[in-house]
């Protein structure tokens, strides 16, 4: 008989998001809340190097990117609300 293994966050060992995301043990480790928090989290370790100044990225691609990416936290944030139940739709 075939079992079939439940995905599970390696940080906060939830089975239900979502959205898997990659983390520190690899793709698909982390579940949607803990995968933006470890994104956040290492996002702060880059170097003055890696920053793009706020004017510049407003008209670049990838500053579209970042924009798009904060929509997407923003999203992830309301829906993880919605889910449990702190905010009513």
């Amino acid at each position: 008989m075939k079992t079939t293994q439940v995905p599970e966050c390696v940080e906060c060992h939830t089975t239900k998001t979502p959205m898997w995301r990659g983390g520190p043990a690899g793709p698909r480790s982390l579940c949607n809340a803990c995968g933006i928090k470890y994104r956040k989290r290492n996002r702060g370790l880059l170097g003055s190097e890696n920053r793009v100044s706020k004017k510049s990225s407003e008209y670049s691609s990838s500053g579209q990117q970042r924009w798009k990416l904060k929509e997407e936290e923003e999203a992830a944030i309301l829906l993880m609300a919605l889910s449990c139940g702190s905010v009513s739709a």
